[in-house]
């Protein structure tokens, strides 16, 4: 059975909305998006996380293997207690950038307030070991902080 016979879209599709392809068929160029991405940040700075996080939704369908796009909405989804959505972001992250621990932070955060402690243990623990081969400290120090609640609540 063919994708056009299970109702499911081909692999060349996919790949062609993975690259941007819906960007290009909106005839948007990575300009107008950079755009929309200072316009989603400058809504989340001043509170407005309901209209950030459409814009962050529709920037990461216009490019899904944007790394900013995917960390602005996982980043804003959490801010907003969309954990869920913050999780399937920082999934996509970490699939895209497999080397930048923000990803596992996020994602480790977002399965914490979904009570998910063993996921979120290990995203976490992965994030603090990239983190610090990177010499990205601040992201280790969100880490270890976060592992430290977990294991203080796990002992209780």
């Amino acid at each position: 059975m063919d994708s056009k016979d299970s109702g499911l879209p081909d692999e060349a599709a996919l790949s062609s909305f993975a690259a941007g392809g819906l960007r290009e068929r909106l005839g948007l160029d990575p300009g107008h998006l950079a755009l929309g991405l200072t316009v989603a940040r400058n809504h989340l700075a001043r509170g407005a996380v309901g209209d950030a996080l459409r814009i962050y939704g529709t920037l990461v369908l216009c490019d899904p293997a944007n790394t900013d796009f995917q960390l602005g909405l996982a980043n804003c989804a959490s801010m907003g207690g969309e954990h869920h959505i913050a999780m399937q972001a920082a999934s996509a992250l970490i699939a895209t950038a497999p080397g930048d621990p923000r990803g596992y932070l996020l994602s480790g955060r977002s399965c914490l307030m979904l009570g998910h402690a063993d996921e979120a243990r290990e995203d976490l623990g992965d994030a603090l070991r990239i983190a610090l081969s990177n010499g990205d400290q601040a992201v280790a120090d969100e880490a270890r902080l976060l592992l430290d609640r977990l294991a203080a609540v796990s002992a209780q």
